[in-house]
């Protein structure tokens, strides 16, 4: 057999390969363009064509191999970091009678193993012996030709052909190089296990992850800032969530990862299980999709309600329950939910703060709404109720605290309580202590109020106890002080522009000074025209009367600057006389039938009813029967009827 000769350039094997773009077959080594690849592919095709066209790697980098062709999540992640990557030192021819060396290949179990017997080869090799012709006279035989003979010699196998032979065998996955290299090199004749399948990796199911901490009814006792528990709250009785909060997230399936037969056959992974994660949104609930993840949040503030039969989350705004509020049952409550309705008791010393609560049975303890209205339905009985910017309704009230500074509060009938609000309507109320801007009452029987206006069906005693009624005129002498303060303004700013005059008069009284102002007005209208000359000479009369001027200037901005204060001083005094003129208005007393003592006095305030803020009621009662200079008596009557207005003052 002749051999093949190296010069013959049909013999390099990229003469006849197609090489693709992406392959650069270089001096220092073959590298793939790793972007290029990730956009086009067919990697594997041009390894088939390849090793079907006898051409193969040199120095063939195994597991880069496999990763270009079987690995897409690693080629999809290496891509953006590097261009390119070296697969091995140069493409070569693979010799016929190389490839004659290798054996056969056994695949098992369906393509789960391959199994190959290594053992001594041998390969013919083509030698040229010489042929001779008869000796000549001197005994020597000439040579008259040669002749192609092949002799047997020990050959040893390549990884990179194996890696070519197997290929072409069907084993294209899983050959393990190492193992297969040491036989190599040793020369071992033996069987083995030369490559395994790889067996796909499992999934993971879709699942929920609870975001929110405060997902779930908690009732131990509530954790302070210092770390010390509250024992008279729970620390989650009722769970709220504020708009737009995140309750959930769902953590998405995860598909395995293929697994691959020695044959190169894929291997599906069994697909995991999803989940149905908008099925979980009800009522004030929606699932919305976020750059890290799905998430089911609250499209409203609210109360979290969680349906263990449909699996569906839900909010509502109203809270209602008949549970009451104890310390056996919720401890204190402060509750973010809009409404809130208790149908039990609330428990003596119980603090509920909200912001609309409705309490169908009788309160013991303490309500504090928080820009909302309280109504209570049952009777308030030495407890409180106060609203921060909302209404007070009450059936009954004892010996309670009722207060809304800035609403509304009606009640049927109180006993013994104090009762501060901007309007207050009630239909009966026996020794109590009333504040407001507006009091509207059916009947009063020793009780103590303070108002800008009071209405009342009938007053009278209660206990031998009167009814006083003060009346809340504005205090006048702030408005006396700044009136006076404005005038001794006007005065001086009148003062002094006189003054100013007076000093301008003087300055022009000059005759050589009147003199310059005279002819610099004709110079400036244009009625005098300048010679060059007198030009000259007129630039000296400038000089010399500069500082005349600058003193007449200076004169007349201060007087423009007083005449300004001036102006501003008596309108801000004409505002404050109307501010005092009008100040009182509305302010009055009508009882419509007196039957028993009642007492009626003025008492000047300059914040109205703000004066009794924070005070208690014994102290609003001691406060108001107290005699000063600032009350004044206005009525005393034990029968008949009262019709008592306030008299504005009018300013002279």
């Amino acid at each position: 057999m002749a051999s093949p000769d190296p010069n013959d350039s049909t013999n390099d094997p990229q003469n006849s390969l197609v090489i693709p773009g992406y392959v650069s077959n270089r001096p220092d080594g073959v590298f793939i363009n790793l972007p290029e690849l990730y956009s086009s592919g067919g990697f594997d095709v041009f390894i088939n064509r390849m090793f079907a066209g006898e051409s193969r790697f040199s120095g063939l980098d195994y597991d880069a191999f496999l990763k270009l062709i079987y690995d897409p999540e690693w080629l999809k992640s290496i891509q953006s970091k590097c261009v390119e990557i070296r697969i091995a030192s140069e493409i070569v021819r693979f010799l016929p009678q190389r490839r004659a060396i290798y054996r056969p290949v056994k695949i098992l179990e369906g393509g789960k193993r391959a199994e190959y017997v290594f053992e001594a080869i041998s390969i013919e090799v083509p030698y040229k012996e010489p042929q001779y012709g008869e000796p000549d006279a001197d005994g020597v035989a000439p040579v008259i030709g040669e002749l192609t003979k092949t002799r047997q010699e020990t050959a040893k196998l390549d990884f990179d052909e194996f890696v070519v032979d197997m290929w072409l065998k069907e084993v294209k996955y899983g050959i393990d190089a190492e193992a297969v290299r040491k036989i190599i090199a040793d020369g071992t004749t033996t069987r083995m296990i030369i490559a395994n399948y790889l067996e796909p990796t499992s999934g993971r199911d879709a699942g929920i992850q609870e975001i929110c901490p405060d997902l779930r009814r908690d009732d131990t006792p509530k954790i302070l800032w210092n770390g010390k528990a509250d024992l008279r709250a729970f620390k989650n009785r009722f769970p709220q969530i504020t708009k737009g909060g995140r309750l959930l997230k769902k953590i998405p399936r995860v598909l395995g990862k293929q697994g691959y037969l020695v044959t190169g056959a894929v291997i599906e992974p069994t697909i995991p299980k999803d989940l149905d994660f908008a099925s979980l949104a009800a009522l004030g609930t929606a699932v919305v999709q976020e750059k890290d993840g799905e998430y089911l949040v609250a499209t409203m503030d609210g109360f979290l309600t969680i349906d263990t039969q449909s699996s569906q989350i839900s909010i509502a705004e109203k809270i209602e329950t008949d549970s009451g509020i104890s310390m056996k049952t919720t401890g204190d409550l402060t509750l973010g939910v809009d409404e809130f309705v208790e149908h039990g008791e609330v428990q003596e010393g119980r603090v509920v703060e909200g912001k609309h609560m409705t309490f169908k049975s009788d309160v013991f303890g303490n309500l504090i709404s928080l820009g909302g209205n309280i109504n209570v339905e049952g009777s308030l009985s030495g407890g409180r109720a106060e609203s921060l910017g909302g209404n007070v309704t009450l059936a009954r009230a004892s010996r309670a605290v009722v207060r809304a500074h800035e609403g509304e509060i009606t009640a049927a009938h109180c006993e013994n309580c104090t009762i501060t609000g901007k309007i207050v309507r009630i239909e009966r109320a026996v020794n109590c202590e009333i504040i407001g801007n507006e009091i509207y009452a059916d009947a009063v029987e020793g009780c103590v109020i303070a108002a800008l206006s009071v209405k009342l069906k009938s007053s009278g005693e209660s206990r031998n106890k009167e009814t006083l009624i003060t009346m809340l005129i504005p205090d006048l002498a702030e408005f006396e002080q700044r009136i006076a303060n404005l005038q001794k303004k006007i005065t001086d700013c009148q003062t002094g522009v006189a003054a100013k005059i007076q000093e301008i008069e003087s300055l022009k009284s000059d005759p050589d000074f009147a003199k310059y102002l005279a002819l610099a007005g004709r110079i400036k209208s244009g009625a005098i025209k300048l010679t060059e000359e007198q030009a000259v000479n007129w630039r000296k009369l400038m000089e010399k009367n500069a500082k005349a001027v600058h003193q007449l200037d200076s004169f007349n901005d201060q007087i423009s600057s007083l005449e300004r204060l001036l102006k501003e001083s008596e309108e801000e005094l004409t505002y404050v006389i109307r501010d005092r003129d009008t100040t009182g208005e509305g302010i009055a007393c009508i009882v419509e039938k007196v039957v028993g003592l009642t007492n009626g006095q003025t008492m000047a305030s300059t914040n109205g009813v703000g004066i009794f803020k924070g005070m208690s009621g014994n102290d609003i009662r001691i406060s108001l029967q107290k005699v000063d200079s600032h009350k004044k008596r206005i009525f005393v009557a034990d029968d008949g009827s009262i019709n008592w207005q306030y008299k504005e003052p009018k300013s002279s």
